[in-house]
């Protein structure tokens, strides 16, 4: 829009511009490097759409109304202003309730006064454009993917200050986007020492693709971070910004299973599209061609009237055959494209016959639909899924395949084509769980997704790659996209993967070995426990064997009996141990339980004149569901060794009480108490306070703890006792 002023009276001027029934702002540039601008004029119209009173509207900073766009896009919008000095956008802005309301704005760059002035036209926007709702959509899609993926993204600008990053990236440092954003990252991560030549790479240009480096997180801890940067430049060949996706090495180990990301940063467009109507007759001919578009994009009408569809379509037979269906009585949709001056434009068309009062079809008409930026902005994310270094898989809301990108094709083993035709429910993946039960369709991650609009994370399952012939490990995370405008139905569930085999394979090698360790340590000490009283009976034996009365066999078998004897307990603790009891499991009330395994150990009590008592502060009563007799071996075995503890006239006091849905119970005695050296010890086999104890019983215990899903921790200190505390879940 450009406006003279007449006679060159200001005053005129702004008396046309109070006058207008439009709403019209006037905005004086003050400085532009700086993003200087005051509110020159308005008239009342603008004030009554943005919903401020004059003298406030007057005072209110311009920048406020940009001020929740990101730096990239209120640059991209600045950009193509300064350089048209003319320029339509639908924009949402804040009005006076602080409510963001979708504007059109039509600007132009005038001169008033000698001052350079913005003059914006505005109209209220009450629904969006088509493709104000694919940019919104996609962008959706692409925040559930960058806080899906378990790697650091960052998106730079040209000056290295911080846009954006994910979620995982805020964990990972330690600051909040708020704290850092449009701060540079050398500022906040980068060791001084190479600070500076990090600077000087970053804004000279030399941003290399792979890179590896220290950054420092907020707390102070020093992280290795291997680095993959994508850089993207402006028509003109300069740096526009720079997606860099990290992967903590720190320790190499887990650095064979971490994830590397790479998001590209996606741009804001702010154009609208309009459509324009053809017909066709029976010859296939395009007849006629009307609508607005054709000239605001450089077409004219002679680029199509009078051509046949052969020509415009390219002589695409799938387009011919749509044309006679349309011909035939039936509406046919389809999408094309057509070159002009070296640009490509695609169109999504929708043909209708036209049909007659005596039910003939002598046309059709095809209503068109500009998509270019659409098919662009398709191509942007498309570009963003194959950066990303995990499998990326996006489902409909029928569970089928609809994208798959490179890195899921080769952690599947399955071609991107092959995977298009396939879903969850697809027998030959061959799904099992971390225990080796088999998945079914209903059981994948993403299909329960979708059914209830949860997501899930860190889910381990097993597929069969074709392609490998063989099992591979993954570790999935899935994500709802619900229909835009919606919160309850779901459009798309979205999956990222990584193969996780390499760190199955060297747990299960860990698990191995750790079974040979404690093999080696039971065998040590079933020999050990065996050995020893064996030596002794050996020796009496050739003691009678070598000597001349051979009555004194009968001095020697008090001596014999007792070490077998104690070759007899060790297997009974032994077996005991090992068997796999089948017993019943009940309804059992813990104090019978107490005074049942204290009645068990009277005799040792009585021997000792050890006093013992029973303190239950729970009035509710403390009933659970276990096994009786494994319980009351537990209490046994754990009274046995306070006894041994302690000296005669000792005191054993066993504690029960009810915390939320637990019941604990202690069990204190005042014996000589445990070193902390000996305490960590505990619980393992062979290892043993008492003189001639195996260790075993306190096993014993831990099985049955275990067993019943329970918890069991020591605390003592040499010459104070020992309390031993239970943890078992009760019943409601």
């Amino acid at each position: 829009m450009e406006m003279e002023m007449v006679g060159n009276d200001p005053s005129l001027y702004r008396d046309i511009i109070k006058n207008l029934a439009y709403p019209v702002l006037l905005i004086e540039i003050v400085d532009e490097e700086i993003d200087h601008y005051r509110l020159f004029e308005m008239n009342e119209a603008a004030c009554a759409l943005l919903k401020f009173p004059e003298k406030e509207l007057m005072e209110k900073d311009v920048m406020s109304f940009f001020s929740h766009l990101s730096p990239l896009a209120f640059s991209t919008i600045k950009n193509l202003f300064l350089k048209n000095e003319k320029f339509t956008t639908i924009l949402d802005v804040p009005d006076g309730n602080g409510t963001m309301i979708p504007v059109e704005l039509n600007v132009s760059l005038i001169d008033i006064e000698g001052k350079r002035i913005v003059f914006c036209l505005l109209k209220e926007y009450s629904a969006p454009c088509c493709y104000h709702e694919v940019l919104k959509e996609e962008n959706t899609y692409l925040n559930t993917i960058m806080n899906t993926t378990q790697s650091i993204v960052l998106i730079l600008d040209k000056e290295g200050r911080i846009a954006h990053w994910n979620t995982f990236t805020e964990a990972f440092t330690g600051y909040r986007l708020e704290e850092v954003q449009y701060m540079k990252f050398w500022d906040l991560f980068l060791e001084k020492e190479e600070e500076n030549r990090i600077i000087d790479n970053y804004l000279s240009g030399k941003i290399p693709a792979e890179y590896e480096n220290y950054w420092m997180t907020k707390n102070g801890e020093r992280k290795y971070v291997k680095w993959k940067n994508v850089v993207f430049n402006d028509p003109t060949g300069n740096i526009e910004y720079v997606v860099a996706t990290g992967v903590d090495i720190t320790e190499q180990v887990h650095s064979l299973n971490e994830l590397e990301n790479s998001k590209e940063k996606y741009k804001t467009l702010v154009s609208s599209m309009d459509d324009f109507v053809f017909t066709i007759d029976q010859s296939l001919t395009v007849m006629s061609v009307f609508g607005k578009w054709i000239e605001s994009n450089g077409f004219t009408k002679e680029m199509f009237e009078g051509k046949s569809i052969k020509k415009i379509f390219n002589g695409s037979i799938m387009h011919l055959n749509a044309a006679q269906q349309a011909l035939s009585g039936y509406t046919t949709e389809f999408e094309w494209d057509f070159t002009i001056n070296g640009k490509k434009h695609y169109f999504h068309s929708v043909l209708s016959p036209i049909v007659i009062k005596n039910q003939s079809i002598k046309k059709i008409v095809g209503v068109t639909r500009d998509i270019t930026e659409k098919k662009t902005l398709e191509e942007h994310h498309r570009r963003i899924y194959e950066a990303v270094t995990s499998g990326v898989v996006l489902q409909d809301s029928s569970g089928k395949i609809v994208y798959a990108n490179k890195n899921a094709s080769d952690i599947l083993g399955y071609s991107k084509e092959a995977l298009i035709t396939m879903s969850s429910m697809n027998e030959e993946w061959e799904a099992i769980n971390d225990s080796g039960d088999g998945i079914s369709g209903e059981e994948h991650p993403a299909m329960k997704t979708l059914s209830t609009g949860e997501s899930h994370s860190n889910v381990e399952l097993a597929i069969h790659n074709p392609l490998r012939n063989e099992r591979r490990w993954i570790l999935v995370d899935t994500r709802a996209i619900f229909e835009l405008g919606s919160t309850e139905k779901i459009e798309y569930v979205i999956s990222t993967f990584r193969d996780i085999t390499k760190k199955k394979e060297m747990d299960l090698l860990l698990k191995q070995s750790e079974k040979l360790a404690l093999v080696g340590q039971l065998a040590s000490g079933i020999a050990h426990e065996i050995r020893n009283p064996l030596t002794g009976i050996m020796g009496f034996l050739k003691l009678i064997e070598e000597g001349d009365d051979k009555n004194k066999l009968f001095d020697f078998l008090p001596v014999i009996k007792t070490e077998l004897e104690q070759i007899n307990r060790f297997t009974d603790e032994f077996i005991e141990l090992s068997h796999s009891q089948n017993d019943e499991w009940t309804d059992v009330e813990m104090v019978g339980i107490i005074q049942s395994a204290l009645t068990a150990v009277g005799t040792e009590l009585n021997e000792k004149q050890i006093r013992s008592t029973i303190e239950c502060d729970s009035h509710e009563g403390l009933l659970l569901h276990g096994i009786k007799p494994q319980l009351k071996q537990l209490f046994i075995n754990l009274f046995k060794n306070s006894i041994e503890a302690m000296s005669p006239a000792g005191q054993l006091i066993v504690k029960l009480d009810r915390v939320e849905d637990k019941a604990r119970i202690r069990v204190i005695d005042n014996g000589k108490g445990i070193s902390q050296a000996r305490l960590k010890h505990l619980c393992e086999p062979y290892y043993s306070i008492k003189e001639k104890g195996t260790g075993l019983g306190l096993m014993r215990c831990l099985k049955i703890i275990h067993q019943h899903n329970g918890k069991i921790s020591f605390d003592s200190e040499e010459g104070e006792g020992t309390v031993v505390t239970i943890e078992l879940s009760c019943l409601e």
